[in-house]
């Protein structure tokens, strides 16, 4: 016969101390207050959370989890959310098994499946192997919490930075709701609704026209005309320097006047309107390499090209210009085109946003508009 206690951290630590009578394996204790939730004290001091209800004539019996890992509270909220899903008519206990692979499994699977649509996947592969395998990897998702993850992210925000711990966590909630959505062995992913820490904005990189113009003169002199191409095409599509190292010239449409982007950042396609500046880029490279392979090449012409970010430098500094990222020619491109009358949907639509706050942000850049209407303003006002 269970006894029926008032669970809580003090008569944990009393029945842990009092122990089991010899002879005995075990003790079942029932909570007084959660319906269901029980706790098995063992010989070795071990206490173990049990979910037991007999419910519409059926015994219902599920290990929740040890008193170490999870507190009473907790054992309580999944105890009562059991009860309430057999009521409603649901197996809650078979979804819970499911729920007992490791998260190391469901990231092998995430990744497997991520890899050939993702750009960023390798860098999801370097966050896993240096930080999440070592608090996550042996870990079964059903017992993970919100808490395990705020936690973590708060960790990661000390060592690292709040940024980098918005990735780790924008990392985990991809996880975790692949788990839900995907193979459907979770019902909720534990890290819904945690909120990204406040990222201080720093302020973004960009060339004016008049330093562009420079950019471009000292271009022109440029020996590695790989490197040269590449960038001139950044700059006039506004693409990503690592999506447009991977185009390939059988994806170029002269006709159209695109040319397509098999994966970008996101893990989408995309076609680039090509100007007829970009399209001359194209065909050279054309007449070059011919109609297959790599549009922008290594130093063996049929390799991927590195990263051309040192050229760039060396042109800027022949300019008198401070060395930039690659990233700034995308940021230059945004801000001119909203300063010639882009809207920011169609400039949304050219950068291949999936969101339109990620492109507002140029709208703080590119000023010329707004000054004109308070220059506008200014001159009806008799001031």
């Amino acid at each position: 016969m269970s006894k029926v206690i008032n669970l809580n951290r003090n008569t944990l630590r009393e029945l842990r101390d009092n122990g089991v009578p010899a002879g005995k394996k075990q003790i079942e204790y029932r909570d007084r207050k959660e319906s269901g939730l029980c706790l098995i004290q063992y010989p070795t001091g071990k206490q173990m959370y049990y979910f037991i209800k007999c419910i519409r004539k059926r015994r219902f019996k599920e290990r929740l989890g040890d008193s170490d890992t999870f507190t009473v509270q907790e054992a309580r909220i999944w105890a009562n959310e059991l009860r309430a899903a057999i009521y409603k008519g649901e197996n809650p206990i078979a979804t819970r098994k499911k729920a007992e692979m490791l998260f190391s499994e469901l990231f092998a699977l995430y990744y497997a499946e991520k890899k050939d649509k993702k750009a960023s996947s390798n860098a999801d592969l370097s966050k896993y192997n240096l930080h999440l395998a070592s608090v996550f990897a042996t870990k079964q998702i059903g017992s993970i919490t919100s808490t395990h993850i705020e936690n973590y992210h708060a960790l990661k925000k000390e060592e690292l930075s709040p940024a980098t711990a918005n990735r780790h966590l924008a990392l985990i909630k991809a996880i975790l709701s692949y788990a839900v959505s995907k193979l459907e062995v979770l019902t909720k992913s534990p890290a819904s609704g945690i909120k990204a820490f406040p990222e201080p904005q720093k302020p973004r990189k960009y060339f004016t026209l008049d330093e562009l113009n420079r950019i471009t003169v000292e271009l022109a002199n440029e020996t590695n005309v790989e490197a040269r191409n590449i960038i001139k095409f950044i700059l006039l599509c506004g693409s990503r320097s690592s999506a447009t190292r991977d185009l390939r010239l059988e994806n170029y449409d002269a006709q159209s006047s695109n040319i397509l982007v098999s994966i970008d950042k996101n893990g989408d396609s995309q076609y680039l309107s090509l100007s007829e500046k970009a399209k001359f880029i194209i065909e050279e490279q054309i007449k070059k390499h011919g109609k297959q392979g790599l549009v922008f090449r290594g130093i063996d012409m049929q390799s991927r090209m590195s990263d051309p970010s040192r050229v760039l430098a060396r042109v800027c500094k022949k300019a008198g210009l401070p060395p930039t990222g690659l990233h700034a020619l995308r940021h230059s491109y945004s801000v001119l085109a909203l300063d010639n009358g882009v809207s920011i949907y169609q400039l949304m639509v050219a950068l291949n946003h999936k969101c339109i706050s990620s492109t507002m942000v140029y709208s703080s850049i590119s000023d010329k508009k707004l000054r004109s209407i308070n220059n506008k303003l200014a001159s009806k006002l008799n001031l």
